[in-house]
């Protein structure tokens, strides 16, 4: 609305400090020692705005209870008395209005003049200024005995654009009373009321200055600012959150030192009720649901839509009855979800959000024929049916809408998204090496090929992933988080190709041999395999935990080398013939599976003191910089409306904006195709692993 003001001109009492409790003290010691009885703050609070000699004169007519014609010598001595004894406690009960001091210097750092014009005594001022720590972000002030004339007189205005050198129309007043609207009107000025301030219990509203606002933050977004924001890290996390904050308007750098996005730990499924992890507890399975449900409307290229079984072994001892009133409780949580925004029937009918299956249903689909392209739960389970050895699995068995993610088709789709927006800079291949924070913003420092540069930035995201350490300790901040290293293992199998199967979750304690199995189907007929072992999922001293010194987990070297080099051949051999048959317990015809394959490998952060964490974790340090350190794929939409609304929060992107969504961001899908295969590619992956499962 004033994108072209070059310089803000504030009031100050009422506008930028709440200066009545010290005024009123003093004002009341006046009257005291003249013999004349005291008000209250909030009568005070009326008398402020027109000055020092205008606040004694009317405090001095209410105390004698008339009009009185005052002798000038009285009212002088008054007068001398009050700012004898104002100046005493001028600093003692005055503060800032909330958000005033990150207001200023956001303007400041964005080069906007900034000048104080008051009513009140110059001498005064500046120790105010000072006091408060906000005179460094004050070009000019002008005080009630600088010029001849004061507000509403126009003329203390005018003569700070001569000062700036800039027109009457490239500045904008700001102030809560009468004196402001009055000056800036009488010389062409804009105005912009603040309905908080002393305007002699009149509505600032009723003055009609050309916007009123509740608070002064607003300011940011009114002359146009919009936030400069460093994403330090392109996996899902910070490309995600680099996404949402330019759809809102903001200006967003993204910083990554891989080649391209999204090229991180392996992912699976969507968490849609979290019902895969029997230790956490109801709300984060709510929260997953949400942030699920989120993610598919924010990445619905990525999803492959077939559902995940979750069967329990004989000798897990754990039972599907167990999960059903959580069960439940999610489905009557997404009909709700459903009943707020039909956007978000995601995950099918809300009936069919789970379903459960006997040993005589699974004997009687044993006996149909395979779908080509399954419609119905039934239908999904029918390899299931075939193949599973049913004597060693507890009944029933539960499928849900737990539907599949698709890494190589999440990086392709965020890469052509990020490329779309025009407020988006994306830096591939380049490492920040130092951040320090200076004055509300931050210095960044990066490498990109055999340059180093430097930008600054008003908000600063921590999404480097198992590095975000490094990132905390750049700026002396000391966070305690674990970082685990885990691997999927790749190989093929021919029934893959010839059947569609769901994923499937074999239940089973975590770092025991009878550790969970999981079973993740692929076009092409690859299959991704985990087992909770720590001869193939994990690894020894593969979780670990930050110390007293660093923020930033210590992993072994020789996993260190996995994730920034490569593995050895007999390694991933090894392991992949290990996580087969540890599926192959309950899918025997599994052994017939084929070559080892590049694994899908990564270590991911968990925040804080509990490594069993499973939902979206985000922190902030003060009101610039966020970590977003994401356990599950799927809660990272959660993490990017959380600074989003940290940003309004500093008073930028305040205006509603027509946001895009992902079904407005329109991707050609030739274009998505042939980008997805390139990626499996230069990945060392096939490239059949890049399409869509349950549409090959």
């Amino acid at each position: 609305m004033f994108e072209n003001k070059k310089a803000i001109l504030f009031d100050l009492d009422g506008t930028l400090i709440e200066s009545a409790p010290d005024l009123a003290s003093a004002l009341n010691a006046m009257l005291e020692r003249l013999g004349h009885r005291e008000f209250s703050q909030q009568e005070i609070r009326a008398w402020i705005g027109n000055g020092a000699a205008v606040l004694v004169q009317r405090a001095l007519q209410k105390a004698l209870g008339r009009e009185v014609e005052m002798k000038e010598e009285y009212f002088n001595e008054a007068l001398k008395l009050f700012l004898s004894l104002y100046e005493e406690r001028m600093c003692v009960e005055t503060y800032l209005f909330p958000m005033v001091q990150e207001t200023l210097q956001t303007l400041k750092n964005h080069g906007k003049k900034i000048a104080i014009v008051t009513n009140k005594p110059s001498k005064f001022i500046e120790p105010i200024l000072e006091n408060l720590q906000i005179s460094k972000y004050v070009d000019y002030v002008v005080g009630a005995d600088t010029l001849k004339h004061k507000k509403p007189h126009p003329a203390p205005l005018l003569h700070v654009c001569d000062i700036f050198g800039i027109g009457v129309k490239e500045a904008l007043m700001v102030g809560d009373s009468r004196n402001d609207v009055e000056a800036a009107r009488a010389c062409g000025m804009d105005v912009v009321g603040v309905d908080y301030g002393y305007n002699y219990e009149q509505s600032i509203e009723d003055l009609k200055p050309d916007v009123v606002v509740s608070g002064i933050e607003e300011i940011v977004s009114l002359v146009g600012i919009a936030p400069r924001v460093a994403v330090v890290g392109g996996g899902v996390a910070g490309s995600s959150v680099a996404l949402h904050l330019a759809r809102k308007g903001a200006k967003v750098d993204l910083f990554e030192k891989k080649e391209s996005l999204i090229d991180g730990p392996p992912m699976c499924h969507l968490h849609a009720g979290g019902n895969l992890y029997r230790e956490i507890d109801d709300k984060q399975c709510l929260q997953l649901l949400r942030e699920s449900i989120e993610f598919v409307r924010f990445y619905p290229e990525g999803i492959d839509p077939r559902p995940t079984v979750i069967a329990v072994p004989l000798e897990d001892g754990g039972s599907i009855e167990e999960l059903l009133p959580r069960l439940k409780m999610l489905q009557k949580e997404y009909a709700r979800l459903v009943q707020e925004d039909e956007g978000n029937k995601v995950l099918g009918e809300v009936e069919d959000y789970f379903q459960l299956f006997s040993k005589e249903e699974m004997l009687r689909l044993r006996k149909k024929e395979v779908c080509e392209l399954p419609t119905s739960m039934e239908e999904w389970m029918i390899p299931f049916a075939k193949y599973i050895d049913l004597d060693k699995i507890r009944f029933p068995v539960l499928v849900v809408q737990e539907f599949g993610l698709n890494l190589f088709r999440l990086s392709a789709a965020a890469s052509l998204r990020v490329k779309q927006k025009s407020n988006i800079n994306l830096y591939l291949q380049s490492e920040v090496v130092q951040i320090q924070d200076k004055q509300g913003e931050f210095d960044l420092t990066y490498k990109s090929g055999r340059e180093t540069k430097r930008k600054s930035y008003d908000y600063l995201v921590n999404a480097a992933g198992f590095q975000s350490g490094v990132i905390d300790d750049m700026l002396g901040l000391h966070v305690e988080r674990f970082v685990e290293f885990k691997a999927a293992y790749v190989t093929h199998w021919q029934k893959v190709k010839e059947h569609k199967w769901p994923e499937i979750i074999f239940h089973g304690k975590r770092g025991t041999p009878q550790g969970m199995a999981q079973f993740t189907p692929y076009a092409g007929g690859y299959v991704q395999l985990h087992g909770m072992t720590k001869e193939i999922t994990l690894f020894d001293n593969g979780l670990v935990k930050s110390s007293g010194l660093s923020s930033l987990p210590k992993l072994p070297q020789l996993l260190l080398e996995k994730i920034l080099k490569s593995w050895d051949e007999k390694s991933v051999k090894e392991r992949t013939t290990k996580a087969i048959k540890h599926a192959a317990r309950y899918i025997p015809a599994l052994l017939d599976a084929d070559d080892a394959y590049k694994p899908l490998y990564g270590a991911q952060q968990i925040p804080g003191k509990d490594h069993t964490l499973r939902a979206a974790e985000f922190s902030f340090e003060g009101n610039r910089y966020a970590r977003c350190e994401i356990v599950k794929v799927s809660s990272v939409v959660a993490m990017a409306e959380a600074i989003y609304v940290r940003l309004r929060m500093l008073g930028f992107l305040q205006k509603e904006k027509e946001e895009t969504t992902a079904d407005e961001e329109c991707i050609d899908e030739k274009k998505l195709a042939a980008l997805v295969r390139d990626l499996a590619k230069r990945r060392g992956y096939p490239a059949k692993m890049a399409e869509l499962y349950a549409r090959d």
